[in-house]
């Protein structure tokens, strides 16, 4: 595609990074060095007079491949996004939105504070036998591979397991790391938002 107005803006830029002494930058956008010199010699009325009778001088073209990959980058954070809130929503500790997704404890207020969802106050306690035993139930049926460590890594399955037993996001993901590493001693206590949840003394997977 090619429009005068889009050559205006190209040889303007390009005589901007000339005044400014930045060649790299002016060879850029496509110029040679010769080009660059010939435009830098060019009156205003000439440059006019190019722009607008020579419109196919200068081309725009979209790079498809380019754009589609910015266009990926973008679904990918969107769904980043989704999911962060989603964690926020369900219950998940600043420990596991730094873990997850790399967020400071500042984020994670703010982001908490964009949601509308408050501080949690107080300590959590963790569930009681028959509602582990449920959890764990469940657990078998949504995780590709429930008894390996790596299942404490699935925020996916964790989301859909906090909904459908609900409990709070942090629990979930301490419930499962007691089940896939019992020879791990259990944590007796886990940050959950600006506070901490009080853990059960639980002792590996439920049997």
């Amino acid at each position: 595609m090619a429009a005068p107005q889009l050559n205006h803006a190209l040889f303007n830029q390009a005589l901007i990074l000339i005044r400014e002494g930045d060649m790299r930058r002016a060879r850029a956008l496509g110029f040679h060095d010769e080009e660059l010199q010939s435009l830098s010699r060019l009156r205003a009325s000439e440059i006019e007079s190019l722009i607008h009778e020579f419109p196919g001088v200068a081309r725009f073209e979209l790079d498809h491949e380019t754009f589609k990959a910015a266009l990926r980058r973008v679904d990918r954070d969107q769904d980043r996004d989704g999911i962060v809130d989603q964690c926020i929503r369900r219950g998940a500790s600043v420990q596991m939105l730094v873990t997850f997704f790399g967020l400071t404890p500042n984020d994670c207020s703010a982001r908490r504070t964009l949601l509308g969802v408050p501080s949690r106050q107080g300590r959590l306690p963790m569930p009681d036998e028959a509602v582990e035993h449920e959890a764990y139930r469940r657990w078998q049926t949504i995780s590709h591979d429930p008894a390996s460590p790596r299942a404490a890594e699935d925020i996916r399955g964790m989301l859909v397991l906090s909904e459908e037993v609900d409990l709070p996001l942090a629990v979930i993901w301490m419930l499962i790391k007691q089940w896939t590493e019992p020879e791990q001693a259990p944590q007796q206590s886990l940050p959950a938002e600006d506070e901490t949840i009080e853990a059960s003394s639980g002792k590996g997977m439920p049997g």
